[in-house]
């Protein structure tokens, strides 16, 4: 008698098990409906001064440009002018003074695709704001 409860119960898990299977596709979402409402661009944007205090983190998308970022579209604009190629970006070269007050920037992401990230340590908020313009301002 143990036998055949156990085989009913084997027969039943594997019945069941089958079923979920073949239900699977009836209750995913199609493959391009989750990829539709994904941004082309998203990236998480972190700016800490090594002297502490005043560290900040925001979200930014593109396409649509968005997030928690507070000039959405001009970081997009200047990211599409350099193809996503943060370390490329020099929004306004120029003198900055010479005081040392180190700034760390990280950006970690994805652009169209293709993963991204990005690490620098500047000299100064200048040196940071001249580089990397509206994408940290």
């Amino acid at each position: 008698m143990t036998f055949m409860l156990t085989a009913t119960r084997r027969t039943t898990a594997l019945a069941l098990c089958a079923a979920a299977a073949l239900a699977v596709p009836f209750w995913a979402a199609p493959a391009g409906a989750a990829v539709a409402d994904e941004p082309g661009v998203l990236l998480f944007i972190t700016v800490t001064p090594s002297q502490g205090g005043g560290a900040y983190s925001m979200r930014l998308t593109c396409d649509p440009d968005g997030g928690t970022h507070p000039r959405p579209r001009s970081a997009c604009e200047a990211l599409h002018e350099v193809d996503g190629e943060i370390k490329d970006l020099d929004v306004d070269p120029g003198a900055c003074p010479r005081n040392y007050s180190p700034v760390d920037v990280r950006v970690k992401g994805h652009w169209y695709g293709r993963t991204t990230s990005y690490a620098k340590k500047f000299s100064n908020d200048c040196e940071m704001e001249r580089t990397l313009g509206p994408l940290v301002k």
